[in-house]
């Protein structure tokens, strides 16, 4: 797999222990237009720890970022624990459409509005199956990974194998 996604470490967390079970995405500046696009049905989860504050998680979920920095790789690597199909995208138009995710996601409604308004009423909803990968893989870090993007194009190629049960 050549694919990550990249999303916050606490959210990530959520994802993975099944707090959580849909994304939900405006687009990263650096994206196209600014605007994200649901291009892949899989994709490897890249942690990212910039910006994370508890106020911009539902009280009951602020214990995913206790010890948050124990999942931070080396500098200079990304490491990856899971991964990630989407079972099905939605572009939602009408904020009030989204209550009906409102136990699916550990966001809170003040970062959902935020998010929904900013740049253009619109978010996209993306329902995923999370897996582990059988082990960890550690990978260099790569300058194109940075920047307020969704999508990275790996350097290198991730080998997931069945178990990780994203056929």
């Amino acid at each position: 797999m050549r694919t990550a996604f990249k999303e916050w470490a606490a959210i990530c967390r959520a994802l993975a222990t099944g707090r959580q079970d849909v994304i939900l995405r405006k687009g990263g500046i650096v994206e196209d237009g600014g605007e994200f696009r649901p291009d892949h049905a899989s994709f490897l989860l890249l942690p990212t720890f910039l910006h994370q504050s508890p106020e911009s998680l539902i009280p009951e979920a602020r214990d995913l970022l206790v010890d948050i920095d124990a999942d931070r790789p080396p500098e200079g690597s990304v490491v990856f624990r899971h991964a990630a199909r989407v079972l099905e995208a939605r572009r939602v138009l009408r904020l009030e459409d989204l209550a009906a995710y409102r136990s699916r996601h550990v966001w809170s409604d003040e970062v959902v509005a935020e998010r929904f308004h900013r740049w253009k009423d619109e978010l996209h909803v993306l329902e995923v199956v999370v897996s582990p990968l059988p082990s960890p893989i550690t990978l260099p870090w790569h300058e194109s990974y940075g920047g307020c993007r969704s999508w990275v194009d790996l350097e290198a190629d991730v080998p997931v194998n069945r178990q990780t049960s994203l056929s």
